[in-house]
Order: C-alpha cells, then sequence, then structure tokens
C-alpha cells in the first residue's frame, strides 16, 4: 500500500479467526465482572435498626441515599437526599461554587454523621456494601 508521501509501507492484517477469539475473550471477561459474587450473608440487626433498615429502603427507592448501622446492629440511620439529582445531594452551596459532588457520597456523609462512632455504611442508594 501507498502512503501519502507515495513511500511503500506495511498494512497489519489480521486473520479474522484472531479478531473473533479476541472478541469471545472479551466478552467473557466483560461478563464475568459484571455477574456479582456470591450473595451477601445476611445482617445482624436488631429489631429497632431492621425496622430502620426496611423504612429506609422502602423511601430510596428511585432516590439516591444512604444507611449507616453501628458495628454491633442496635443503631441505623440515613439520609435520603429531597433532590432527585445523581449531583450535591441538598447541599446547593456547591452547585453556585460549580463543584459536583456524587449524591450518595454526601449522604453517606450524613449518615455517618447521624449514627455517631463505630458505624459503617450499609447501603448507598439500594445497594449493599457489605
Amino acid at each position: 500500500m501507498l502512503s501519502s508521501d507515495g513511500q511503500q509501507s506495511e498494512v497489519a492484517v489480521i486473520p479474522i479467526a484472531t479478531r473473533i477469539a479476541a472478541a469471545v475473550v472479551g466478552i467473557s471477561l466483560l461478563t464475568s465482572c459484571q455477574q456479582q459474587s456470591t450473595p451477601l450473608p445476611p445482617v445482624a440487626a436488631a429489631p429497632q435498626a431492621q425496622a430502620t433498615i426496611d423504612e429506609y429502603l422502602r423511601k430510596v427507592d428511585g432516590r439516591f441515599g444512604a444507611l449507616a448501622l453501628s458495628q454491633d446492629g442496635t443503631r441505623a440511620t440515613y439520609y435520603v437526599c429531597q433532590s432527585r439529582l445523581w449531583k450535591n445531594c441538598d447541599n446547593y452551596e456547591l452547585n453556585d461554587r460549580f463543584v459536583s459532588v456524587p449524591s450518595a457520597k454526601l449522604a453517606a456523609q450524613e449518615a455517618l454523621s447521624r449514627c455517631g462512632g463505630g458505624c459503617g455504611i450499609l447501603y448507598l442508594n439500594d445497594e449493599r456494601q457489605r
């Protein structure tokens, strides 16, 4: 093949079988990444904390939020953003400064601060984290 300056150049020819094999490997890798690992075990939560978890899961549907649970399972607190935007949760000051922070991250910070010490995030939006 001739290049734009009239020189002879080589063109790499990849056999169709090699292309198909690469595509199959790519698809299988993608599929394995999308498959969820083994289901998470049930959480040991006190009845009052479990009631809070159930309430949160009803309220967060289609919204951004986070739920924190104490390590001993006795306390659960949550925060659900009133705004349905993916960014900045309910912190409108960030919009004024042209800053974009994922709403779930801000909701997690709020849920953890409401929970107090010794808590971890159990849910971000409606996805269980641990």
